[in-house]
């Protein structure tokens, strides 16, 4: 059941980690992603006919912004070729490399060292060179690298570079299947080739040319099949399938066939609607639907033929649910991590208001915890314990969780940063919204959540009373272990909060999570057909204002222990409610269908419609129901 969104904004984090390890949040790229391949892609690099490029990317392409390192000596970057990018280059020969900067800088070596399956470092092979100005430089290399690598070998290839005062020269570009770029240093007494963590910023952009008597026509791979998690019984079930060609000849439009199956049955032929813009192309297709069962199906794509030719590729699969019906999705929830003691802390509040601000169904729940030695007053053992179920212990504030859903590249954790300068608060308060409006549109609800929250004042007794319908297929797509979570939360509350160094006293806390009713990690529905109701008691605290707590309410997966991974606690459905005043009388719910029929004071007596004070109503359907009218 893992929903999986790629984001790529983390450079617009602050730069400084807060609590503990700093976490990444990345903008949504889910918008149109079944159209991305359309876009015109960058100029293609001119090669004689028995040349090919050789990279995590083979066009033109160059940052419009530069990064740089700090360190002002030279510095070796690289790129690290995995063996299925390498094997139709085995037997050629490295002539020259290519690398693109955003600036002007000094590049004085480039290289290539092979690197074992074990990940054993072989013998550097460089070249000294003196190029370095922006744009495109080319290294044409006296004494050519052959490639002759052993099964299952990577090659690492880079350059080193020094950076001009002031200048960020280094290019990333979002080209390609995303990698990592690698440089070597000294952590601790031990030195060696780190990865730099900047796969978001995209790939490194340094290429090689590779000569080669023998390349083929076609040399088709695919990979990263992407569709939706659930589809409606007989709708069209739309996908994505990256291909590659590692040959030479020019794949065009209609000349690709793939074979689209369901559970091993043929259901469609897919070809690509454009020509390919150099190796990669994104084809996208979709499978129909109609005659498939409720629950889970596999589909599976395969490249078959290319030009006329047939090809031998790997079949791709993807599993997906097919469902009858569903319910409308009511809100989505934020689990906010933050702290009084968190001085970018407000800068999360900020763009949180914003988002709140801008739409009316989004639940907010502020998770307090402490910081250093700060105590903060919101602070709870139950608040520390979903933080840690939700980052895995390594908590950083600001961050949040949004309906629990893994849209990370990683899928270590399901909290993300929102410490994010103040300039670019409405960018991502727009990007979330999309990304809301996408859950709400690729992830359908398979249950509503109804609540009748009371207080009885004399007593301080709260009574919380959730309930709703659920589709037949509830189980079927949730899961039977799927579970309803009911927080407390205060609004209202006045603290002291470090704001950007300085302490701003009467700073107002909202939405601030008090306690949860029953587990934190869910609680089973009471399951009576395709309904359910959940009922819980506890004693308000004197300290907390009643007339501020809200309830909110969520059917999710399990929270599990992290140990585990992350990818299977997204949040079904959510809402949140008020409480009002009882008399301490049990309520009996009715069925949302029915109607009032007739009204009976607390004595039992007849009334001629509904007065001021406890009715007591008898309902069309045959039950009964107290109300307070004032």
């Amino acid at each position: 059941m893992k929903k999986s969104l790629l984001f790529v904004i983390a450079s617009l984090l602050l730069p400084i980690a807060l609590g503990a390890q700093p976490l990444q949040f990345k903008s949504a790229a889910y918008k149109s992603w079944g159209t991305a391949s359309r876009n015109l892609a960058p100029a293609m690099v001119e090669l004689a006919e028995n040349q090919k490029i050789m990279g995590h990317y083979d066009n033109d392409s160059i940052a419009h912004e530069g990064y740089a390192m700090q360190n002002s000596s030279l510095v070796p970057l690289a790129i690290m070729l995995e063996p299925d990018e390498l094997d139709v280059f085995q037997g050629g020969k490295i002539v020259s490399f290519r690398v693109g900067l955003v600036e002007a800088a000094k590049i004085a070596r480039v290289f290539v060292i092979p690197v074992s399956d074990k990940g054993k470092y072989g013998d550097k092979t460089e070249w000294l060179c003196d190029v370095g100005q922006e744009g495109w430089n080319e290294v044409v290399l006296e004494t050519p690298y052959e490639i002759n690598l052993e099964e299952g070998y990577k090659l690492l290839v880079g350059f080193y570079y020094q950076q001009l005062e002031g200048c960020k020269p280094i290019s990333f570009v979002q080209q390609g299947l995303p990698y990592d770029t690698y440089t070597y240093k000294k952590v601790g007494t031990s030195a060696k080739w780190r990865e730099l963590g900047l796969t978001s910023k995209g790939n490194l952009s340094i290429q090689c040319v590779v000569e080669k008597e023998d390349y083929p026509d076609y040399m088709i791979t695919s990979y990263g099949l992407r569709s939706n998690n659930f589809v409606v019984r007989g709708e069209e079930l739309p996908f994505l399938l990256n291909v590659k060609n590692k040959g030479i000849k020019q794949v065009e439009a209609g000349a690709l066939e793939m074979d689209v199956k369901i559970d091993g049955r043929h259901v469609a032929t897919a070809t690509n609607a454009d020509a390919f813009h150099g190796d990669y192309y994104a084809l996208v297709g979709s499978a129909p639907t109609e005659g498939l069962s409720s629950g889970e199906h596999v589909l599976t794509v395969q490249a078959v033929s290319v030009d006329g030719q047939p090809i031998e590729d790997t079949p791709y699969d993807f599993t997906f649910k097919a469902y009858q019906r569903d319910f409308p999705r009511q809100k989505h929830l934020v689990e906010q991590l933050t702290s009084t003691y968190c001085t970018y802390c407000p800068l999360g509040n900020s763009m949180l208001s914003i988002l709140t601000s801008q739409r009316d169904d989004i639940i907010w729940v502020g998770i307090h915890g402490n910081l250093g030695s700060g105590v903060d007053p919101y602070r709870s053992n139950q608040g520390d314990s979903i933080m840690q179920y939700l980052t895995g212990g390594a908590v950083s504030y600001p961050s949040g969780s949004f309906d629990r859903s893994t849209g990370w590249e990683d899928y270590v954790n399901i909290v993300n940063g929102l410490g994010f300068y103040e300039e670019y608060h409405q960018m991502v308060a727009d990007e979330l919204g999309g990304f809301f409006d996408y859950i709400a549109e690729a992830t359908p609800s398979f249950a509503d959540i109804k609540a009748d929250c009371s207080f009885n004042e004399s007593t301080r007794v709260a009574t919380v009373s959730v309930r709703g319908k659920m589709s037949a297929d509830f189980d079927m797509m949730m899961g039977e272990d799927a579970m309803l979570t009911v927080y407390v939360v205060e609004d209202s509350l006045v603290a002291p909060q470090l704001n950007l160094g300085n302490w701003e006293n009467k700073y107002v806390h909202n939405g601030v999570f008090r306690r949860a009713l029953g587990s934190i990690f869910g609680n089973e529905l009471n399951k009576n057909g395709n309904t359910y109701k959940n009922t819980f008691r506890f004693t308000i605290p004197a300290s907390w204002n009643w007339t501020r707590l809200r309830v909110v309410a969520f059917i999710s997966r399990p929270m599990k222990n992290y140990v585990n991974g992350f990818t299977d606690m997204f949040v079904d459905n959510a809402d949140v409610f008020r409480f009002h005043t009882s008399t301490g009388i049990d309520e009996i719910v009715a069925d949302e269908d029915a109607v009032p029929v007739e009204y009976y004071d607390y004595m039992g007596h007849q009334l001629d419609g509904p007065q001021q004070g406890v009715n007591i109503v008898r309902m069309s359907d045959g039950t009964a129901r107290k109300i307070l009218m004032k």
